[in-house]
């Protein structure tokens, strides 16, 4: 009996229309795809978030918070992308991520594995975002994946939409390897 495929789920993007950060994700989950998953993009930018708010329920959110959190709830991987802003990740990113506590009774992000993307228009804030998402996956009980993409100098990687060179390898193998130990966390099938 054949499992349903895995399911990867992108978060990021900025609130940029060109945002290479969801530029970049968009590519992991190309290659999630290619490797066998269904993929899902929640692209921060048309999400449109309100500020968490700890002492709101979840039911008093409007429906699109509630998406947000069914679509990562249901997920077998995840991919997040941020841009670096001032050293760190964006605002819209750790505010999305701060609305995983909602997942707290089903312990978080435990046995999801999770890769990260980080673009920066300099050379070095890229690696600090990474670092910072680290520490929120873990707090999380994710398993942030061994390979992570950092992006250096962003606008001149991207030619339209599409990453090149290095860039665009790292970012397949990310997709790639998100599905393979998504398999690898996946529960076996029950015997008859």
């Amino acid at each position: 009996m054949s499992q349903n495929p895995l399911h990867i789920v992108g978060i990021g993007g900025t609130l940029r229309d060109q945002s290479t950060s969801r530029f970049a994700l968009e590519h992991a989950l190309r290659a999630a795809r290619a490797a066998g998953a269904s993929v899902e993009l929640l692209d921060l930018r048309l999400y449109d978030l309100p500020m968490y708010e700890p002492d709101k329920e979840l039911a008093d959110y409007t429906p699109n918070v509630r998406q947000f959190i069914g679509a990562i709830a249901n997920a077998d991987g995840l991919l997040i992308s941020t841009a670096a802003y001032h050293g760190t990740l964006a605002g819209v990113t750790k505010n999305a991520l701060d609305y995983l506590e909602f997942l707290s009774d089903t312990e978080y992000l435990h046995n999801k594995p999770v890769g990260l993307i980080a673009t920066a228009g300099g050379d070095q804030a890229d690696v600090n975002s990474i670092a910072a998402m680290v520490h929120v996956v873990h707090s999380l009980r994710g398993t942030v994946l061994p390979l992570s993409v950092p992006i250096h100098n962003a606008g001149k990687v991207f030619d339209g939409v599409i990453p090149t060179g290095r860039t665009a390898d790292r970012l397949a193998k990310l997709g790639a390897l998100v599905v393979e130990t998504a398999a690898r966390f996946r529960p076996a099938p029950a015997l008859a």
